[in-house]
């Protein structure tokens, strides 16, 4: 029995190593992605669950954010506004992990505590976090880059407190920079 559950133990120390492995960036990678971001935008957002503080599931709101690269290039910073709500958001490369993270917080009280990566040149995250209730969530999504990197159209899945919620299709144009 002691074996087994050694050999469990192994396995999931190490899918967990390969995962975090795949997950990895470099600084370089933390540069192309601020440049990616930098700048005013607005959003076609979908809500793809009940947001505390921002509106009900199914909701189509115009949305629009604001990513500034500050502290000597070490952070990307943005703004969120969104049908009633706001949030603020902090992207920084973390060398000894090598990822690059970022935390969000709504004025709802939904944090969120993503990793974002490349993956077969496509940009990556996967998140997770809680709702005020304490109802976690789960998500992972991809960014589509289009119009030379001037839209940006988000797709993934989510769950909520164990439950699936509807897919993510929000579409995010660069307005400024």
């Amino acid at each position: 029995m002691f074996r087994f559950v050694l050999f469990i133990c192994c396995l999931t120390v190490t899918a967990s190593l390969s995962q975090s492995h795949a997950q990895e960036s470099s600084r370089e990678d933390f540069n192309d992605y601020c440049r990616m971001m930098e700048g005013r935008w607005i959003g076609d957002v979908v809500w793809i669950a009940d947001w505390p503080g921002f509106g009900k599931k199914g909701d189509k709101v115009t949305a629009y954010i604001d990513w500034k690269v500050t502290d000597g290039g070490n952070a990307l910073v943005g703004k969120f506004y969104g049908g009633a709500g706001s949030g603020t958001i902090l992207s920084c490369y973390d060398a000894g992990s090598r990822q690059i993270k970022e935390t969000a917080v709504s004025s709802g009280g939904t944090v969120w505590n993503t990793i974002i990566f490349r993956k077969d040149g496509k940009w990556m995250s996967k998140s997770t976090g809680s709702n005020p209730d304490g109802s976690e969530i789960v998500g992972d999504a991809m960014i589509n880059i289009e119009e030379g990197g001037n839209t940006h159209r988000m797709s993934g899945s989510t769950t909520i407190g164990g439950k699936k919620a509807d897919e993510l299709r929000d579409v995010w144009r660069r307005i400024g920079k």
